[in-house]
């Protein structure tokens, strides 16, 4: 009888508040006794009509009670399952109202409703079993003192009729409680189950996870965690139990998890997640390469994360991952590299050769001659499609403008960003930041990413020891690339290492060029970096402080609609009947020496007058002085100070007729597609004679016309 009290009334607390103890709710309850016998025993000492007539017994019964409830609790703490004190508790209730309803007058007195709180009170606090035996008590109590009234010679009221009510009162009222109290307790057993299923679920699985709450300070805190997360860590429950997030994670990577918590948690409850790469460590103290992701959940009251882990310290496939796209960035920039310096050096054996032939007479040496620039010609043929290999065109498909919109950028953003956290030294901290409204760009996603993990690793190259890496992408609206409603898309990376030396700043972005030869760099990644963000029309800038900050910026422009680009003529063989332009005055510029004197010889050999200039800058300076001494202006594309397009920019914002042909080794590149807006004709090299002629009468047409080389 005492095991089956203490199971059945005590423990089968339904009812009860999650957050309280069986101690605490009895000890709640003995004070509650305490303060409302003590204002009834004051109400009835003023007020009860019997209370002369009953005072001594009464007092005698209210002091038993006091004193039964302040023994309580001292007890309770001690044998808080104690069964005599279950049953005995609630007759003592009893026994005191149905007194003091006595000493107040009968059956019409207000303390009759103390029976329905000793009812309810004790069904809330331990359930239907309670609830039944405290009415079942009531009814009793209510009896035998309407009982006594009827007998008592002391002026008590006594009414059947009300009699009867109140036990129909007590008999139903409690009754359709206890109905509800029955559905609550199949839902709540039903919701317990639901719950236990679920963490033996959780216990039993093979992958880590663990579940946290914020604190009072905001602090994310683990609630529990399963046995695959003790078997990674290497910690068990009762370590990690009540500890912070941090204590799974480097100290270095501290503020990323709060966030990833805390985001976690304003998550809406719509089958929405949270990811995040993650440096962790074990007990032994190992690092370890984890992917995190967490769902809100609601748990009883409140919101709780669940997170799970996965451990990709030994997948060799991440690490395969990095370097495929660093491989493929620094071929891309090797090859282009490489073909421009091969074009130029057949550009002058094929021009040197066409001298030589024009100089000759002798039928053999012509013959020699014409088998040279053939060769050249191969050759030129050749690099081209090495130029598309290098750039994984193999099927020879032109490049298309893409359009990559910002929301569906972010996310990849985000995973390259978390992925390059994982590849740094336990000593640098990465923090970064993307906006969740970034521009439409003209770029793929993969650039992008290039771009940004070449110069993460630059910045973790710079760090000598302990370190901060600070990645921003947002949007700027102020930058002169924007256009009227949509910003211009920036990304900053800066690192806090040694910087970058003055004397240095203009020789970074040159290929292969580094001052970490002995650790590692090779000197492409900076020069793949600017090629990409040139081939799209972007800026790159570069701010030094030694030991205090060192800042990439990247801006590119938003998507705009653009023409047709203007395309190069392939060095195909010349038709048989060449048209020849007119003697003109040419104004000529290359930046490489030899290239310039060939250019000049062969030109001449066409019987154009031809003066030269090294550069954009000195070639624009040259042509402001006398507008009028030129008929045509031949420049190269890629060029130091001021290369070739910005040169034709400057010159179509003062003179709109003069026929410009450009000639490049950079017939693919994408910032060509900018030459149709300033009606220019296009060369690619090797140049030939032949070529010349063909070029020059283009660039003469298109103006006349006022369209682009097709």
């Amino acid at each position: 009888m005492r095991q089956y009290i203490i199971e059945h009334w005590l423990l089968n607390n339904s009812g009860r508040p999650a957050d309280k103890s069986l101690s605490e709710t009895q000890i709640e309850q003995s004070w509650a006794r305490l303060g409302f016998a003590t204002l009834a025993l004051l109400f009835l000492s003023l007020h009860g009509a019997n209370f002369e007539y009953y005072r001594t017994p009464f007092l005698i019964t209210s002091g038993l009670y006091f004193l039964a409830n302040i023994i309580s609790l001292f007890t309770i703490r001690k044998n808080p399952l104690s069964a005599l004190r279950t049953i005995s508790m609630p007759v003592l209730d009893v026994t005191v109202v149905s007194f003091g309803m006595l000493v107040d007058g009968g059956g019409n007195s207000g303390i009759y409703f103390a029976y329905l709180l000793i009812i309810f009170g004790n069904g809330f606090r331990f359930g239907n079993s309670m609830l039944l035996y405290t009415q079942v008590m009531s009814m009793i109590g209510l009896t035998i003192m309407a009982a006594v009234a009827a007998l008592s010679a002391a002026p008590i009221i006594y009414d059947p009729s009300l009699l009867y009510w109140q036990l129909i009162t007590l008999l139903l009222l409690p009754a359709y409680v206890y109905m509800i109290g029955k559905r609550t307790e199949k839902a709540i057993k039903a919701q317990t189950e639901a719950e236990e299923a679920s963490f033996n679920l959780l216990d039993q699985g093979p992958v880590p996870v663990f579940t946290f709450e914020l604190d009072q300070n905001g602090k994310p805190m683990i609630v529990y965690t399963n046995r695959a997360i003790h078997e990674l860590f290497q910690m068990d429950h009762a370590m990690l139990a009540g500890e912070c997030v941090d204590r799974l994670i480097l100290p270095e990577d501290s503020r990323e998890m709060f966030d990833f918590c805390a985001r976690t948690l304003d998550l809406q409850l719509k089958d929405e997640n949270n990811t995040i790469y993650i440096r962790g460590i074990n007990r032994a103290g190992t690092p370890l390469k984890l992917t995190c992701t967490a769902i809100p959940v609601r748990w009883r009251t409140h919101r709780i994360g669940v997170c799970f882990i996965l451990d990709i310290t030994q997948r060799e496939t991440l690490q395969e991952q990095l370097e495929a796209v660093h491989k493929e960035g620094y071929m891309s920039t090797l090859v282009a590299g490489v073909v421009h310096d091969f074009r130029n050096v057949l550009n002058n054996m094929i021009g040197y050769a066409e001298l030589l032939r024009m100089e000759s007479d002798k039928e053999d040496v012509c013959e020699q001659l014409d088998a040279i620039i053939a060769a050249g010609d191969r050759g030129s043929e050749l690099i081209t499609r090495l130029l598309k290999l290098g750039k994984n065109n193999k099927n020879n498909i032109p490049l298309q403008i893409v359009r990559t919109s910002g929301e569906s950028m972010i996310k990849p953003l985000e995973n390259i960003t978390g992925l390059a956290r994982l590849q740094l030294p336990a000593r640098i901290q990465m923090h970064c930041r993307i906006d969740h409204e970034l521009p439409d760009v003209a770029i793929t996603v993969i650039e992008l990413e290039q771009m940004l993990l070449n110069l993460i690793n630059n910045a973790m190259q710079s760090i000598q020891s302990a370190g901060l890496i600070q990645v921003t992408i947002s949007s700027d609206h102020n930058h002169h690339l924007a256009i009227a409603g949509m910003g211009a898309l920036s990304i900053r990376v800066s690192d806090d290492g040694p910087g970058i030396a003055p004397e240095n700043i203009d020789l970074i972005f040159k290929p292969f060029w580094t001052s970490r030869s002995n650790h590692g760099g090779s000197g492409l990644g900076l020069a793949m970096v600017q090629r990409i963000v040139k081939r799209h029309h972007g800026t790159i800038n570069v701010a030094s402080v030694p030991y205090e900050e060192t800042t990439f910026t990247i801006v590119l422009p938003p998507f705009r609609e653009h023409t047709h680009a203007a395309t190069i003529a392939a060095p195909t063989q010349a038709p048989a009947s060449i048209e020849v332009p007119p003697p003109m005055r040419i104004l000529l510029i290359d930046d490489a020496a030899e290239i310039l004197r060939v250019h000049q010889a062969m030109l001449m050999r066409l019987g154009h007058t031809v003066e030269t200039a090294e550069n954009g800058l000195q070639a624009l300076e040259t042509f402001s002085k006398d507008m009028a001494a030129f008929d045509l202006i031949i420049t190269d594309f890629h060029m130091p100070v001021m290369d070739g397009l910005a040169l034709t920019e400057e010159i179509r914002a003062v003179n709109s007729h003069i026929p410009i042909l450009m000639v490049t080794a950079y017939g693919e590149d994408q910032r060509l597609q900018q030459s149709s807006h300033h009606h220019i004709a296009l060369l690619g090299k090797p140049v030939t004679m032949d070529k010349f002629n063909q070029g020059i009468i283009e660039a003469i047409r298109i103006v006349e016309q006022g369209g682009s080389s097709q």
